[in-house]
Parts: C-alpha cells; structure tokens; sequence
C-alpha cells in the first residue's frame, strides 16, 4: 500500500478544523435563503398597542406571512401576492410571533412584537342612523371651528382625531358608526408611535352590514368586542344619540306610536335604559370589571333617577339635564391630562371644554354638564329616603319654557334637598368632579346639575315610565308619600 501523500497528510491532520470550517460555509448558504434574519428584518413594527386593529408594514416585498399568538396557535397566514403592507380586523391583546418570506430573495424571517397596552380605552357607540345624520344648507349648520360644512357626526370624529393627535397619553379610540346617509363602519384611532387610523366595513368584524344600534345585542358585542379586559385600563362607553331621559322606559312594543327615545334607528327602534343596564350588568359580571366611565353625548340624560339605574355598574356618570345641540360634546378632552389622575382630569377637561365651546364658540343660553363619582353618592342612596325638605323651588328645568326641549317633567336641582334643616350638599359636591349649568344665560356655579323629577305626574300615564325605574321600586314607600307631598305643595 503506498504512503499518503503530502496532500492527504495535511487533510488528515487538520480534519476536524476543516470540517467546521465547511459546516460554517453550509450554515452561512443556508441562511442567506431561508433562516430567518432578526437584524435586518423588513418588518417596522416591533412593538404593538392592544385594542388596535393589526396593521403590519414592510421595506420589502413578502409573499408569505403566518401570525401566532402567544400560545403559539397560528392565527392568520398569507400566501399570495408580493405585498409591502398588511391590515387585519383582527384585535391584538397580547404578544404576537410573526413569520414571513421575501419574494424576491425568500429569506425567512421570525419577529416577535411585544404588545403595549394603552391608558385608555374609549369606545363612541354613534347612533347616527337618524335625523342627526344630516347636512343642512345654511350657515347655522357650518362647524363654527371650521366654518366647513359637513355631517354632525364627522364634526365631532374630527375634533376626537386633532385631540388625539396632541395627547401623549396613550389611547385607542373605537368609533362604530351607525349611519342613514353613508354606509355603516368602524374606526379605530391610536396615538401610538405617531397618530394611526384604520376604517373597517362592520361586516368585517362579524356584524350586519346594516347595524341596529337600538339593538341590546349590537351594544353588548360592541363593547365585548372591543375592550381589554385589563381593570388597569380606563375603559369609556360614550353613548351618541338622541336622548328624551327615562321617557317611555315602560313601553315594550317597537311600533308603539310613541316618541322614540335615546338610542334611535331609521325603523323607529330604541334602546331604553334598563336595555343599557342589562348590558353594563352582564359585561361586569361576565368579566368581573366595569365600564368605567359612561357618558351621554344625548339629550336630557342626567338625572338622579337614571344615575341610581347605574350605581354599581360604572365608576363616573356624565350627562345634560337639557338638550344638547347637535353639535354634541366638543371632543377636545383627550391632551393635557395629568397622568397620575387620568379619570378625574380627563372628565374634568370635558365639562371645561363644553363650557367654553357653548359660551365662546357657539353661545348657548341654556345649557348643562356634569361629570359625577358614582361611587362618592353611597351616602346620598343612604340618606335619601330621609329627605323631608327643600331649600327653595326655583327650578333647573321647566318644560313651559320654550328653550326646553324634551325632558319628560320638570326637574329640581338635587342640590337643594335637606333633611329637615341640612342640606345634602356636602354629598353632593364631594361627588361631583366638576359641571356647569346655565340658565337664560346665567351660570349658576351653586348648582350641580343634576335634576330630579319635580312635577304632580302621579296621575298620568308618564308615571308608568318613571315606575319602571329601579329608583321607583327601591324608593317607593318614600315617592309616594313624602316626595309626592313635597311636590304637591311646591309644583307648579
């Protein structure tokens, strides 16, 4: 057998460095067409807000993309065109691993975005499938911001999209649109990494092309649907609508030739309170939480009476003993927040900015808003039924004066009940975060805004509505004898 060359020689003594040297070759091939690149990934996004629809965009072309959630469990694939973006009606609440391919070169990558969750969530449940959907055609229905003239709805998004855009808090805004002129939709608003929206048709998150927001069902998905179950999370239903108080919370036919009431459709359906109850009561016992903050941008919503209907179902109550123009709130509410008390300055900058877009924008000379602490009005439910006395009649609403529109009866300013001779003031202004209330032009910083029913309706039909309140039934012994005579002796 001859001896090894010189060339066998070397290959024999250096094998083991050799063949690294070659597995690193291989390694080194491989990866350049298939083994994912965390460095130079196309992918922009690494880090992502819950509550927002998944928006992903890349620097370069990919033809495959495959999404998992955190459990590993693939959730979305894509295998198609070359694309350099990608919008889902897919809601992201936790970690996400995405993996994809370039077109041109098929490098594989694998990401994982960490998901961010926001302060606040705010969802505007607009039912605008009514006479509220409307462009007039002269100079009264002109944004007075602007002077643009356009559908009062889209007033009022544009005003949520210029606060957000200037907030630093971070928040995602989800906006179901129940529309009569356009077709219904979704949007979603977020300022996180910079000002982001996306426009979804309802149908594709699994609702009717056609929404019935009068429906209980509807309200319900909507809010499961879109919240994060995080008690960490401030969470807003802001409910945009027509508004007429506890009117006709009694009536059960949908074709009763009635006025309809809060939440209006174009077939005449509502959505009564104790539909808005059962909602807010199934969600915080499904999940243990609450809707933390429920606002009326709605007629004639704040009253003691509806307040009690959502004692133990929301933390802050907001609405107007009056009409409210069609201009509604002036959404400029969401910058400037203090960040160690985002529910108090939050609410306390929207009754601000309505007084002063009702006083300096669009002078009004009736109107009224308040935001209230639920939970500071325990000893208020307490001592009610102890209440003997007011301080004086002079009223906060009086349907015989034509700049009132449409509360069901004249209402009392709950500030000037006593118990013989103490006021519950003390109460109440604890609770109270903050309101305004003007009266022929005047404000009245001594009063709180929130009304009672104050008329001799004992014998009329409205008073089947008022006893359909759960007010009625947990206060009846004390309605119909000390607050009925009350009435009797002092209303009109």
């Amino acid at each position: 057998m001859p001896p090894f060359n010189r060339l066998e020689v070397l290959i024999l003594k250096y094998k083991p460095q050799i063949t690294n040297i070659l597995i690193y070759i291989l390694l080194l091939l491989t990866l350049n067409s298939c083994v994912f690149f965390q460095k130079d990934s196309p992918l922009t996004e690494k880090e992502y807000i819950a509550g927002y629809p998944l928006s992903l965009t890349f620097t370069r072309k990919i033809e495959k993309i495959y999404i998992y959630d955190s459990n590993g469990k693939l959730i979305y694939k894509y295998e198609g065109n070359p694309i350099l973006s990608l919008k889902l009606p897919y809601i992201v609440n936790s970690n996400i691993k995405v993996e994809f391919y370039e077109s041109e070169s098929n490098r594989h990558y694998i990401n994982n975005i960490n998901v961010i969750k926001p302060k606040i969530v705010f969802l505007l449940y607009g039912g605008a499938d009514n006479n509220l959907d409307y462009i007039g055609n002269s100079e009264d229905y002109k944004d007075p911001l602007t002077n643009n003239l356009d559908y009062f709805f889209n007033y009022d998004i544009n005003e949520i999209r210029n606060s957000i855009k200037k907030s630093t808090t971070p928040i995602v805004t989800i906006i179901l649109a129940d529309r009569q002129n356009i077709d219904d939709y979704f949007l979603f608003i977020t300022n996180f990494n910079g000002y982001k929206e996306l426009k979804f048709s309802t149908e594709n998150f699994g609702y009717e092309k056609e929404l019935s927001s009068a429906s209980e069902d509807t309200l319900y998905k909507f809010i499961n649907d879109f919240t994060i179950k995080d008690s960490n999370i401030i969470k807003i239903l802001d409910i945009w609508d027509h508004g007429n108080g506890w009117k006709d919370e009694s009536k059960t036919l949908k074709n009763e030739a009635i006025k309809p009431k809060l939440i209006v459709d174009d077939n005449g359906s509502y959505l009564k309170i104790k539909n808005i109850q059962n909602v807010l009561k199934k969600y915080k016992n499904t999940y243990n939480q609450k809707i933390n903050m429920l606002l009326f941008d709605a007629c004639n919503m704040m009253s003691l009476e509806i307040m009690y209907e959502f004692r133990d179902l929301t933390d802050y109550f907001v609405g107007s003993v009056y009409s409210i123009a069609a201009f509604g709130f002036y959404y400029n509410f969401f910058h400037d927040l203090d960040l160690n008390n985002l529910e108090y300055s939050l609410l306390y900058n929207l009754i601000e900015n309505y007084r002063y877009y009702y006083s300096s924008i669009y002078p009004l000379k009736y109107i009224s808003l308040s935001a209230v602490n639920l939970n500071e009005f325990k000893n208020i439910w307490d001592k009610l039924e102890y209440t003997n006395n007011i301080s004086d009649t002079q009223f906060l609403y009086k349907n015989s004066d034509s700049a009132y529109v449409s509360e069901p009866t004249d209402m009392i300013d709950i500030i000037k009940l006593k118990i013989d001779n103490e006021t519950l003031s003390n109460y109440i202004n604890n609770a109270i975060i903050n309101s305004i209330v003007k009266i022929n032009g005047n404000i009245l910083n001594n009063y709180s805004g929130i009304g009672m029913m104050f008329e001799d309706i004992f014998n009329k039909s409205l008073y089947d509505d008022y006893k359909a309140l759960d007010f009625y039934t947990n206060y009846k012994n004390w309605i119909e004898t000390t607050w009925k005579a009350i009435i009797l002796e002092n209303a009109d």
